[in-house]
C-alpha cells in the first residue's frame, strides 16, 4: 500500500473519530471513558470502510452503476459498523468488568446491550453519517474532485483569477483507430483509457477539467503542480500504467493507446457559467496555449512538450533531462514561447 493511500485511510479514520467524539458529547455527557470508546469506534469504522473502498469499490466495483455501488456499499458498511461496535464494545466491557471474553458472553451483558441498549441507535447514527458521506463521494466522482465542494461554498460564483498548470493529453491516430473499431468499441477503448488515467492523476493531485473527444484536460493550481514535480510525474506515471496494460489493450482491441501531452502555466479566470446546466470553467490564453503546445507534439514527433514558462518553475533535481525543441508565436500575440521536451534521467542513461 502506498504512503498516500495510508495517509488517506488515517485521515478518514480521524474524521470518523471526530464523529464518534461528537456522538459522545451530545448523547453521553462528558465521560472521558465514553469519549475514548466512541472515538475508537468512529476511527475504526472510518478506517475500515476506507480500506474497503480501496480494496473493493475503487477497483472491482468502480465501473458499476451508481445504484448498484450505493446498495453494495451500504450493505458492506452496515456489516463493518455492526462488527466494529460489537468488537470495541465487547473489549471495553470486558476490561471495565475485568472479565474474559468467554465469561463476558456467558454473562449476557453484551447480548443485552445489543438487544436492549443503544446499539440500534448507534448503528442508525453511523449509517446515516456514512450514507450522506458516500452519496457526496459518488456525486463528487460524477462532477469531478472539488467541484461539488466549490459549488456548495460558492467559491467561483464570482469569477476569480488563478495561476494554473494545464496538461492536454491526446491520443495519436485516434481517427484511424475509431474507424477500425467502430463506434461502440471506440467508446469502450476511450473509456478504458480514461479509467486507466484516473489513478496517476489522483496520485499526483491533478484535477480532470474536461474530456473533449479523445482528449482529456488536466489541471493543477500552480503551487500544487510544481511541488514535487507533480504535474510532470503524472504524465510519466500514466505512461508507465498504460504500458503495463499494453497486452490487455492489444488482446481486447488490437490497438494500444499512444498519446502525447502539452503543458503550459499562467493566469486564468475561473468561474461558474450557465443557468439550466451550470459548470465551473477556465478562460484565458493559458488554456489555448497548452492546447496549441500539445498539437506541436505531432510536428516534432515528441510525446511531451512544455513551455519555457513552466520549465522555469520546475526544479528537476536531476530526475529529468530537458531538451530545447523550437519556438512558437501565438496567433495574434507578440509573445514567443520556447518549447522543451522532458525525459527521465534513467531513460536517457539507457539510451546512452
Amino acid at each position: 500500500m502506498e504512503k498516500q493511500e495510508i495517509s488517506r485511510l488515517m485521515e478518514r479514520g480521524l474524521y470518523g473519530g471526530i464523529v464518534g467524539l461528537m456522538y459522545a458529547i451530545i448523547n453521553l455527557g462528558h465521560s472521558w471513558e465514553m469519549m475514548i470508546v466512541t472515538s475508537t469506534i468512529g476511527f475504526s469504522i472510518g478506517f475500515f470502510t476506507g480500506l474497503l473502498d480501496q480494496w473493493l469499490f475503487n477497483t472491482r466495483l468502480r465501473r458499476q452503476k451508481f445504484i448498484v455501488v450505493l446498495f453494495v456499499r451500504s450493505t458492506a458498511f452496515l456489516v463493518v459498523i455492526i462488527l466494529t461496535l460489537v468488537l470495541v464494545a465487547g473489549i471495553y466491557t470486558a476490561i471495565s468488568n475485568r472479565m474474559g471474553i468467554i465469561e463476558l458472553m456467558e454473562s449476557q451483558i453484551l447480548v443485552g446491550w445489543v438487544t436492549e441498549g443503544d446499539f440500534a441507535y448507534i448503528v442508525f447514527y453511523s449509517m446515516v453519517v456514512l450514507l450522506v458521506l458516500q452519496f457526496v463521494t459518488l456525486v463528487s466522482r460524477l462532477l469531478g474532485p472539488n467541484v461539488l465542494l466549490n459549488y456548495l461554498l460558492g467559491r467561483y460564483h464570482t469569477p476569480k483569477e488563478e495561476e494554473r498548470i494545464f496538461m492536454f493529453v491526446d491520443l495519436r491516430s485516434s481517427t484511424t483507430i475509431a474507424e477500425m473499431l467502430g463506434p461502440m468499441n471506440w467508446h469502450r477503448f476511450l473509456n478504458d483509457f480514461f479509467f486507466d488515467l484516473a489513478k496517476p492523476i489522483r496520485r499526483y493531485r491533478g484535477e480532470i477539467y474536461q474530456y473533449v473527444g479523445d482528449e482529456v484536460v488536466i489541471s493543477w493550481p500552480k503551487d500544487v503542480g510544481v511541488k514535487n514535480l507533480n504535474c510532470i510525474k503524472c504524465f510519466f506515471s500514466i505512461l508507465t500504467r498504460i504500458e503495463s496494460k499494453r497486452d490487455r489493450y492489444l488482446k481486447k482491441y488490437g490497438y494500444e493507446p499512444v498519446f502525447k501531452a502539452g503543458y503550459h502555466v499562467g493566469t486564468v479566470i475561473v468561474g461558474e457559467i450557465g443557468d439550466y446546466k451550470r459548470d465551473i470553467v477556465f478562460h484565458g490564453d493559458t488554456v489555448n496555449t497548452a492546447s496549441r503546445i500539445q498539437v506541436e507534439c505531432n510536428n516534432y514527433d515528441r510525446r511531451l512538450l512544455l513551455s519555457n514558462t513552466l520549465l522555469d518553475l520546475l526544479e528537476l533535481k536531476g530526475q529529468y533531462v530537458s531538451e530545447y525543441i523550437t519556438k512558437i508565436q501565438l496567433r495574434g500575440k507578440e509573445e514567443v514561447l520556447e518549447l522543451y521536451s522532458l525525459d527521465p534521467v534513467e531513460m536517457m542513461d539507457r539510451v546512452l
